[in-house]
């Protein structure tokens, strides 16, 4: 008997846990909503750009707190953001010794460095979902950004007429991972239709409407009960109900368990605004062209690729040109790892009232582990890159090389 329980356990754990090939590309519904917060710090070791001889290693802090709202319905998308920075540099020496291009060594002071900043940004998207064209919409969105160290605040506002939706696939992946851990624990006779699966999916997403019947305390009996009742239809769920064990499985997948954003699709806008000011301190109430571009895509499971593509030319007595991409790719390593590497350009090109140029190119790259720790909380280990060229006309003048720190820290998850 025990060597019979054993193979069919071997044989339940072997089965396709879908009875398709289901992708999270499959899941497109439009009312969804999700919200990600966390705070994060680090203490980490540095080695600055340049060419500086002598002592080139110090140390610095980080830390980081954000969060992002983003509701969906079929007839409109909208969603803010709100984050905090702040940085501390202490070099482990009082002066460095520099070599200028005639081999002339001087020892230049080094001095403790702190900033901090803090952004706002808030975007609607209005879609003609009853018109021949649902995927066309007109947009709105404003941004607030202030860093201590820099010049001006950056404010700004534009409206234009956009076209495509990304979706948030994220339920889905909550539903593969319930299946994937109600399947290691034996609760699963068989595959789980992909019907069935997206219907499961759909309640997940559902969430903010149960708390809303039943309250924040309350609402988890119903909200569980109407998951099981959806998997049970399956007929693969054995006996027919989570138990004890599985109900124990699916509060940790969606309580304790980390599982980053999942999204697919693609955006463009293309608009007009003002920029009451800038960061650098040369716009002032001047009018702007807008063109941004996002794309989402999952690979398998596993895997997350994101990009935003930006370009904003401002004119004006001063005119200044800002182009950003930022490119994302995690990958859940296993259910508490994952791996996110993260890769920012940004280009701003600007004449001042003297005519000067002002040209600006900044590399910043990342690449970290984050390990989970169980009550949301993470520790994180990485290598960032950063790279700056301020002056084309001389490259050696700065960011001749990358300014490399190893960073390790925290990371506390509150949503």
């Amino acid at each position: 008997m025990n060597a019979t329980k054993t193979l069919l356990a071997a044989a339940v754990a072997a089965s396709p846990l879908m009875a398709n090939a289901l992708e999270l590309e499959d899941y497109l519904v439009a009312n969804s909503s999700y919200d990600d917060a966390f705070v994060a710090g680090s203490l980490n070791i540095t080695e600055p750009a340049g060419d500086a001889e002598g002592e080139q290693v110090g140390y610095d802090y980080v830390i980081n707190a954000d969060y992002e709202k983003v509701f969906s319905t079929l007839p409109r998308s909208w969603g803010y953001s709100v984050g905090f920075n702040a940085t501390g540099e202490k070099p482990t020496s009082d002066t460095t010794a520099v070599t200028d291009e005639n081999g002339i060594t001087t020892s230049i002071p080094t001095v403790d460095t702190e900033d901090w900043g803090i952004s706002l940004e808030g975007v609607i998207d209005n879609y003609f979902h009853q018109s021949p064209y649902p995927k066309a919409f007109w947009f709105g969105q404003g941004l607030y950004i202030s860093q201590d160290s820099l010049p001006d605040d950056a404010i700004s506002a534009s409206i234009g007429l956009g076209y495509g939706r990304v979706y948030n696939a994220t339920p889905l992946a909550k539903v593969i991972r319930i299946v994937e851990e109600l399947n290691e624990e034996g609760l699963l006779t068989g595959p789980i239709p992909d019907s069935i699966a997206l219907e499961t999916a759909e309640i997940i997403d559902r969430e903010d409407e149960f708390k809303s019947r039943f309250g924040e305390d309350e609402y988890k009996p119903d909200y569980y009960a109407a998951i099981e009742a959806a998997l049970a239809r399956s007929g693969a769920l054995r006996d027919g109900k989570f138990g004890a064990l599985g109900a124990i499985t699916v509060d940790e997948v969606l309580e304790d368990e980390p599982i980053s954003t999942r999204r697919h699709g693609w955006v463009v806008r293309l608009g007009a605004g003002f920029q009451a000011s800038d960061l650098s301190g040369l716009s002032d109430n001047d009018p702007k062209l807008l063109a941004q571009f996002e794309y989402a895509k999952p690979f398998g499971y596993k895997g997350q690729f994101i990009n935003v593509f930006s370009f904003e030319p401002v004119f004006g007595d001063e005119t200044l040109t800002n182009f950003r991409n930022d490119m994302s790719y995690t990958y859940e390593v296993t259910d508490m790892i994952d791996w996110i590497n993260t890769w920012t350009l940004t280009y701003s090109d600007g004449e001042d009232g003297n005519g000067d140029d002002l040209e600006t190119t900044t590399h910043n790259v990342t690449s970290r582990y984050s390990f989970d720790l169980g009550n949301k909380l993470d520790y994180f280990v990485g290598l960032n890159l950063t790279q700056t060229d301020i002056d084309p006309n001389e490259p050696d003048s700065i960011g001749d090389s990358p300014g490399i720190r190893l960073e390790s820290g925290f990371n506390y998850r509150l949503k």
